[in-house]
């Protein structure tokens, strides 16, 4: 399948989604996809390094960039999606999900938030099998806006140095574009998910079907209650209500109901 990448710069948004979903967007030499690998690598290399100047002065970056995230934006979202046996690696910067075919000029805006991988190692009662997650969250609320699961499978790959697609877990023919608001959060993500991804555990559905019904079944015993130590230090990062509903997106379209009471 033959396709352009074709995405411009996120825009500065809280998280929401495309103010037009059927903007079509103008083809950017840039992102197209006869870039050749040796060249990627090389510039994965180079915005690695810058990502890691990135995170070296948050707070002066912040000053510049809206669409960086603050120390506090991050802790708010791994508090959200925290969980027993879940490992989350949350993007420093906002990124554009993109919907497409894989023709070119056809990549359609639909949400603007923040992406965070989420990585349940199999080891709970309830999530017994191992499984990466991209999310795209809302910034504020932290309610996710879009998720699909990752694999092998998703072919996963960089079209360009603030510019990933992959593929719809439930329909291969979807395109999902992201465009990071930086070419450091971009790099950070990629080898994030390429560390994830290089773990043949990782990807169950290339394993026989008997060996991961047997992975299902296998039960995680709980510990007693006596040993579940009681909730300290408890402070609250996250509160949204019905009077947000003009703030975000996420009440607008997931909680209709919300904003007509």
């Amino acid at each position: 399948m033959s396709y352009t990448n074709t995405a411009p710069p996120s825009e500065s948004s809280e998280g929401t989604n495309s103010s037009d979903n059927n903007e079509m967007l103008l083809t950017n030499p840039e992102w197209t996809h006869e870039t050749q690998n040796d060249d990627i690598n090389a510039a994965m290399s180079t915005i690695y390094a810058e990502g890691a100047a990135y995170s070296s002065d948050t707070n002066s970056i912040d000053m510049i960039n809206h669409n960086i995230l603050s120390d506090y934006e991050i802790e708010q979202v791994e508090c959200f999606f925290a969980g027993l046996g879940t490992e989350i690696f949350v993007s420093s910067a906002l990124a554009n999900l993109y919907e497409g075919r894989g023709q070119e000029n056809d990549w359609q805006l639909k949400y603007t938030g923040i992406p965070v991988i989420l990585y349940d190692k199999g080891s709970t009662r309830t999530r017994t099998i191992k499984r990466i997650t991209l999310v795209l969250a809302e910034r504020g609320s932290c309610f996710a806006l879009w998720s699909d699961r990752v694999s092998n499978l998703s072919n996963y790959q960089v079209a360009g140095p603030s510019f990933h697609t992959m593929t719809l877990s439930s329909n291969p023919e979807q395109m999902i574009g992201f465009s990071y608001d930086t070419a450091g959060a971009a790099a950070e993500i990629w080898l994030h998910l390429e560390r994830l991804l290089s773990d043949p555990e990782n990807n169950l559905r290339t394993l026989p079907r008997d060996k991961e019904r047997s992975k299902r079944v296998r039960q995680v015993p709980l510990p007693p209650k006596a040993q579940i130590s009681q909730p300290c230090q408890f402070h609250h990062v996250t509160s949204v209500t019905k009077d947000d509903g003009d703030r975000y997106y996420s009440l607008q379209a997931f909680v209709a109901s919300m904003t007509q009471r």
